[in-house]
């Protein structure tokens, strides 16, 4: 289930979309955190909601959203391939990556104390599926397939974390579709900050943006 959230455009993405355009990849995220919400829910047997606050363009030169200052971070990286190519990241920082690691493994809160093998395998699989999700709900409306390698986990700074990115990260190095993903889970209840990064290689940016057919 998503909580639906009017948040106005940035200025870094009106620059490269307009605003009825980053609103239709607004709802597009709002579909797949949806679905990424019901399938969560349905594997950890708790109800789990998710809020997509902001999407946005990061433009080339920006930073990448921080989750915050000096925490370190986890990101989760998948190939894309199909007719366009490129990465996915998904970012939260460790203590949230535990939390959620609980709910997956439907363990008790503050049970896991470290990033293990089984934490790690959970995070990879909450990453799969929102991916998934959001790579489904955006293939769809582009009308373009879509298809994800198996996901990839790394801890760090968010430099180091985002290594994928060029050697200039965490700056962007080309456009990156930036889907800002609050988790709300129940029983106990508490909430979990991340972000999405849709990272297209740059001609496949040239196609989303053809493929955007709105005014």
């Amino acid at each position: 289930m998503t909580i639906p959230r009017d948040t106005p455009s940035g200025q870094a993405g009106t620059t490269l979309l307009s605003t009825a355009r980053l609103d239709a990849l607004r709802e597009v995220a709002n579909i797949g955190a949806g679905h990424a919400a019901t399938a969560l829910s349905t594997l950890t047997a708790t109800r789990i909601m998710i809020s997509v606050p902001m999407v946005n363009i990061v433009p080339p030169g920006d930073f990448v959203p921080e989750i915050a200052p000096d925490v370190e971070i986890i990101a989760v990286h998948m190939d894309m391939s199909g007719d366009i190519s490129g990465r996915t990241i998904f970012l939260l920082a460790v203590h949230a990556g535990l939390r959620l690691a609980e709910r997956m493994l439907r363990r008790g809160r503050e049970t896991s104390r470290n990033l293990g093998n089984l934490e790690q395998s959970a995070l990879n699989e909450a990453g799969n599926i929102l991916a998934g999700a959001y790579l489904t709900a955006l293939s769809e409306f582009l009308d373009m397939r879509l298809m994800l390698s198996p996901p990839s986990l790394k801890t760090g700074s968010t430099a180091e974390a985002l290594d994928a990115l060029g050697d200039h990260a965490p700056r962007a190095e080309s456009p990156i579709l930036c889907v800002e993903t609050e988790f709300f889970l129940e029983e106990p209840a508490e909430s979990l900050h991340g972000f999405f990064l849709l990272v297209p290689d740059p001609n496949a940016f040239d196609a989303i943006f053809r493929a955007v057919r709105v005014d």
